[in-house]
């Protein structure tokens, strides 16, 4: 029995529910569910290996957060679900403060202006009223529309927390490129005088792009002499 299969019975068991009834609430044969719980597809003999979307009928049919079964089933590792169980209280908390005085319609088209991504009216009222649960991507559509890590939806939050939180996602983000920045800024001091002073200059720009071009492609120096040493006579015969 796989660990996503011994997980499914284990919910099952704890519930005190037959496969059949269990499988009646979700709407599946018991068979397929018997299948789901041994892991294994007897007639392939493969993994069953059930989808996101078998996962959230699973899901609310036990009452079992649906981050943590996906996690289970691989389709989202530690740092992406952060082994925390969800509260939906602390989300709907954390969606008010964002929304603030706007309408949810409003809310909506602004996600969409600022990450290019739609979360419907009807989705958030829905998530409000506590319908449903929100889906991983919506996390991180939100996440990008209010400049925040996934921390920020694990705590309840106030306006000073959330400047923090915008600051915390900003280092986050940028850090990466400083540390890129910084490297390369590192190499370029160290350079001769004479090199940097030609690498600055930008008629020399041409002459960089093909030594670039070259060491993706691997041509020796022989090859690249030849090319720059053309390159040269072809501007002293427009010069000319």
């Amino acid at each position: 029995m796989s660990e996503l299969g011994e997980l499914f019975r284990q919910i099952r068991l704890d519930k005190n529910w037959s496969i059949r009834k269990a499988a009646n609430k979700m709407g599946i044969s018991y068979s397929y569910l018997s299948i789901l719980e041994k892991g294994v597809d007897p007639r392939t003999g493969k993994d069953s290996s059930p989808r996101p979307e078998t996962l959230k009928i699973i899901s609310k049919a036990y009452n079992y957060p649906y981050e943590e079964l996906m996690k289970a089933a691989g389709y989202l590792d530690e740092n992406e679900s952060l082994g925390r169980k969800f509260d939906l209280a602390i989300f709907v908390s954390n969606v008010n403060l964002l929304m603030g005085a706007m309408s949810v319609e409003k809310f909506s088209e602004d996600i969409y202006a600022k990450t290019g991504y739609h979360i419907k009216s009807t989705q958030i009222r829905s998530y409000l009223n506590g319908d449903i649960e929100p889906f991983p991507g919506t996390f991180n559509i939100l996440c990008k529309y209010a400049e925040v890590t996934m921390d920020f939806w694990y705590k309840f939050n106030t306006p000073e927390t959330l400047a923090k939180e915008k600051s915390k996602y900003r280092e986050t983000i940028n850090k990466p490129f400083e540390h890129s920045f910084t490297k390369d800024y590192e190499s370029f001091t160290s350079l001769n005088k004479d090199i940097k002073t030609f690498v600055s200059d930008s008629e020399n720009i041409p002459y960089i792009e093909i030594a670039m071009e070259a060491q993706k492609k691997n041509l020796n120096s022989e090859t690249l002499k030849n090319i720059v040493e053309t390159m040269i006579n072809e501007i002293d015969n427009n010069l000319d």
